[in-house]
């Protein structure tokens, strides 16, 4: 088993080394300012893939990344019954992203075909302890019990209901593995959050109908995945997906934001306690989808660095913790295969070439940075006027999605402290062909503060600040105008500095 001579922990403070109180505080450090990063999924297990952590760590740390999203396999830990070994080609993943001071969500996953019921939920709850054990001094930021478990094993092994209604007897199993492997885990380690992804409407059902399951359990992550909109959309919601599903996991605009404020209401009230929220894994890929049309859309780079960059504010914006793009690199080469292209920097085989959305990443985490309060009320207000063709030129009045319902203007504001952000973009489809439309920021009776920078997240571009001057006196004369804001596809960060 892979072990590291240095044992370097967060911020170059060993985890392993001390008394138990002071790993507990180093632990509880940890966890504080991880909430409130960015991460990434990683297979770095896959060596030969292009996936070699000692290339790859100084690219992630470069773009400001703070956490890592990985598994590392059951069956690859228990060969042999009751014999457990993590391989090095994890264990040395592990304790260099720990060394580095990155976060870890440790996916704990899949079957053990060396058992006659390759999903044994008391077989599956002793390899957990077992990695809770021998990782607890690493820098876990959560154990994540499973990963949708509708495309992986359960579904396909006990069948049901696919959106975990009753009766579905793959739910039932599942929760019965969640429970035990999550009591095991928490013997282990008593500050470590633990989670489960379980998929959006499975997870309202497992809540409503297995509660018990989650005694030991934290929270839940979602996998967001627009699939074929923009990201304020997700693919839920509305009367007919709800009968479908049997629960209602979204609002009838399928708003992405809904799904996480649902979420947490949904839990508290059956749980009645607090319930954290992750996105472990959502993505835009790159790919040539005009041959093979399926599941996800292809992206234009720049659409792929827009709608990342969007998604990572509206997750924030919406309670999330911890939120990890899928993935960091593309796993393949192959332009018309969707898995292929997700990555925020290309395969090895082309030389990791960074992508635009790898740039737009790197330059709103410098903008956020991980400390930062959502202002939930907005303190000043966005304007942007727009006409609708007069009716006799209908014919020039855009064709409109009917699920595709939040296309207004967005605006989400950030407290650092000494400063305000501003992220402002036109909901929808980033489009393309026209000029984006001016908007204006109006900030009714502000504190002593001024914009200071404007700059396009996508493109890198710093825009000019243009003020323009209040029209009126008294009460009025008191307001900021920050004028010719573009707001189209494209997010915009604004920054706000305090006169003090």
């Amino acid at each position: 088993m892979g072990s590291c001579s240095s044992c370097i922990g967060f911020r170059g403070r060993s985890m392993r080394r001390g008394s138990a109180m002071n790993r507990s505080g180093q632990k509880k450090n940890l966890l504080k300012r991880m909430d409130k990063c960015v991460g990434v999924c990683t297979h770095f297990q896959s060596r030969d893939n292009g996936w070699k952590v000692e290339n790859l760590l100084p690219l992630i740390q470069a773009a400001g990344i703070k956490i890592v999203r990985q598994e590392i396999h059951w069956h690859q830990v228990e060969k042999k019954k009751g014999i457990y070994k993590i391989p090095e080609v994890y264990q040395e993943w592990v304790d260099k992203a720990s060394d580095a001071g990155l976060g870890i969500i440790m996916l704990l996953c899949y079957g053990n075909p060396i058992y006659e019921n390759p999903l044994d939920p008391s077989a599956f709850a002793k390899y957990a302890k077992f990695m809770a054990g021998k990782l607890k001094d690493r820098n876990i930021i959560a154990y994540e019990i499973w990963n949708e478990p509708t495309n992986f094993r359960f579904y396909e092994q006990y069948g049901g209901s696919w959106s975990g209604k009753s009766p579905s007897l793959w739910r039932d199993k599942f929760c019965e593995l969640l429970a035990m492997s999550a009591k095991d885990i928490r013997e282990e380690d008593a500050e470590t959050p633990i989670i489960t992804n379980t998929g959006e409407p499975q997870f309202f059902n497992m809540i409503e109908n297995e509660a018990g399951s989650f005694k030991h359990v934290d929270g839940v992550s979602h996998h967001p995945y627009p699939v074929i909109f923009p990201p304020e959309t997700i693919p839920y919601g509305g009367g007919r997906i709800s009968s479908q599903d049997g629960v209602s996991v979204a609002d009838d605009d399928h708003s992405f934001i809904s799904l996480f404020e649902m979420t947490r209401r949904y839990a508290e009230e059956h749980l009645k306690r607090g319930f954290k929220t992750y996105a472990t894994e959502f993505g835009f890929s790159t790919f040539d989808h005009s041959r093979h049309p399926g599941w996800p859309a292809g992206y234009r780079q720049e659409a792929q660095a827009a709608y990342i960059v969007r998604s990572l504010v509206l997750a924030f914006a919406a309670g999330v913790q911890s939120p990890c793009i899928y993935d960091f690199m593309d796993d393949g080469t192959d332009r018309y295969n969707g898995e292929h292209n997700f990555g925020l920097i290309m395969n090895e085989k082309r030389d990791y070439e960074k992508k635009q959305s790898y740039h737009a990443v790197r330059r709103l985490i410098g903008f956020l940075g991980d400390s930062w309060t959502h202002l939930e009320k907005p303190p000043a207000n966005l304007i942007v006027e727009r006409t609708n063709p007069k009716p006799a030129l209908f014919w020039q009045a855009p064709a409109q999605e009917p699920f595709l319902r939040i296309r207004s203007p967005q605006a989400f504001w950030f407290d650092k402290g000494d400063s305000i952000l501003a992220f402002v973009w036109m909901g929808g489809r980033i489009g393309g062909e026209f000029n984006d439309p001016l908007g204006k920021i109006i900030w009714e009776r502000p504190p002593r503060i001024m914009p200071v920078e404007i700059r396009n997240l996508v493109t890198g571009e710093k825009l000019p600040v243009k003020l323009s001057p209040p029209v009126r006196s008294g009460q009025f004369g008191e307001r900021i105008i920050l004028d010719e804001i573009p707001v189209g596809g494209a997010p915009i960060a604004i920054r706000w500095k305090y006169d003090r």
